[in-house]
């Protein structure tokens, strides 16, 4: 990776730095006196906005564009973190990027698939001497802690029903594009020692989250936990991840969108 002094700062790239979650990580790491934040996306404006803010820099970067291993070179990257969502359906241009300037990577990544898959790295990533870390978001590097915390209540581990509701804030363009990309599209579960096709959004549920939040609803959503967990506690028969939405009408708006998406076509 980039040779650092003892006086360097050590610079992260933030990539959608001005978005939802990327705001709070610029906020959080310009508070950080040794680290360098670089708050970057497609929109400089908006880029430059919040970074005078934080006291940070700003650069244009699309991770679509030719050349993007050269842009992170060039702006000093010792760390890149993605949360330019939603990591449904993304390539790894990104993680290859950071690999091949020798830059530490960081995903928010929360995409059964995309998490799953970027096991192919490793080799390139070690060759490199970096980090490369995917899914450091409510799922499935929070959600592992919890188990983990929780693994010493009990004598054997059976079964895994876990879940998350937002707040009644509507959530970014990004996270409600990754809510809809599964909605009513089969996927599986690791149910009774077997796997077994259920449907995005569907076999809603109350669940009582203590307060302020109280009864909410949730349903199916397709996560990395659903592969990682019947890997990771080989004694579990059973994984199930449940999610929902803060505003009940949203809620019963997904839910009645999940049954119009035809079976025969999701097959």
């Amino acid at each position: 990776m980039p040779a650092q002094s003892a006086n360097q700062l050590f610079t992260v790239v933030v990539l959608g730095g001005y978005g939802n979650f990327g705001m709070i990580i610029s906020r959080a790491l310009a508070a950080i006196p040794s680290v360098g934040v670089i708050v970057a996306g497609r929109d400089y404006q908006q880029a430059n906005a919040l970074a005078t803010s934080i006291g940070a820099r700003a650069a244009k970067v699309d991770i679509d564009a030719n050349g993007l291993a050269e842009k992170i070179a060039n702006l000093g990257a010792n760390l890149v973190i993605s949360t330019v969502g939603p990591f449904q359906g993304q390539d790894y241009r990104v993680a290859e990027a950071a690999i091949a300037t020798r830059a530490h990577y960081v995903d928010l990544a929360d995409a059964r698939d995309f998490v799953m898959g970027i096991s192919t790295l490793k080799a390139a990533a070690l060759a490199q001497d970096v980090l490369v870390t995917s899914g450091a978001s409510s799922v499935p590097a929070l959600s592992s802690a919890v188990i983990d915390s929780l693994l010493s209540r009990f004598s054997r581990l059976d079964t895994i029903h876990h879940g998350i509701s937002s707040s009644e804030k509507i959530p970014g363009v990004a996270t409600v594009a990754a809510v809809l990309g599964y909605c009513g599209k089969p996927l599986t579960q690791w149910r009774d020692g077997q796997w077994t096709k259920v449907f995005g959004w569907q076999e809603s549920r109350p669940h009582d989250f203590p307060a302020p939040l109280g009864r909410r609803w949730v349903a199916n959503c397709d996560v990395p936990d659903l592969e990682l967990f019947p890997d990771r506690f080989p004694s579990v028969c059973s994984v199930r991840f449940s999610a929902g939405v803060g505003l009940k009408i949203s809620q019963l708006g997904i839910w009645l969108l999940s049954w119009a998406c035809p079976r025969e076509a999701s097959n």
